[in-house]
C-alpha cells in the first residue's frame, strides 16, 4: 500500500506540476522580457512557490498530512524540492540522452513517480504541520473517548 501511495504522490504531483508548469512557463516569459533580472528573480520565487504549494496540496490528498502554508514556508519547501529533484533526474536526463525513445520516457515515467513521490513526501514531511492531539488521534486506546 505504501507503494502505491508513493507511485500516487509522483504520477499526481507530475500531471499537476506539468499543467502549472505551462501556466508559469507564461509568467516567466512575460516576466523577463519585460524585467529581465528582476523578472528572472521573481520568476524563479513563482517557481518555488508553485512547487512547494503543489506538494503542500498533493502531499495532503494521498497522505492526510496537513502542511505549513506561510509564505516563507512554502518557498522553501519548493527550493529544497527543486533541487533535489533536479539532482536525482540527472541519471534520467543520461538515460534520456542514450537512448531516446517513447519506451525510455515511458519506463522513466513510471520509476520516477515512485522516487518522486518518495522524495516529495520525504521533503513535505520538513514542513508538517503540527498538531498537538495528533498522538492521540493516531494511538485510538489512547484517545479522548475514554472516561
Amino acid at each position: 500500500m505504501l507503494l502505491v501511495k508513493y507511485f500516487a504522490h509522483g504520477i499526481l504531483f507530475s500531471i499537476l506540476g506539468l499543467v502549472l508548469g505551462f501556466v508559469w512557463a507564461g509568467v516567466f516569459l512575460v516576466l523577463v522580457l519585460f524585467g529581465f533580472i528582476i523578472g528572472l528573480i521573481i520568476g524563479l520565487v513563482i517557481f518555488f512557490l508553485f512547487m512547494g504549494w503543489l506538494n503542500s496540496i498533493v502531499t495532503d490528498i494521498v497522505w492526510h498530512t496537513p502542511i505549513k502554508t506561510n509564505w516563507a514556508s512554502v518557498f522553501f519547501h519548493g527550493l529544497v524540492l527543486s533541487i533535489a529533484f533536479l539532482v536525482v533526474h540527472v541519471p534520467s536526463l543520461i538515460l534520456n540522452l542514450a537512448i531516446p525513445s517513447t519506451i525510455t520516457v515511458v519506463l522513466l515515467l513510471i520509476v520516477y513517480a515512485f522516487v518522486d513521490g518518495f522524495i516529495a513526501k520525504q521533503i513535505a514531511g520538513m514542513w508538517e504541520e503540527e498538531c498537538p492531539l495528533r498522538w492521540l488521534v493516531r494511538h485510538p486506546r489512547h484517545s479522548l473517548n475514554h472516561a
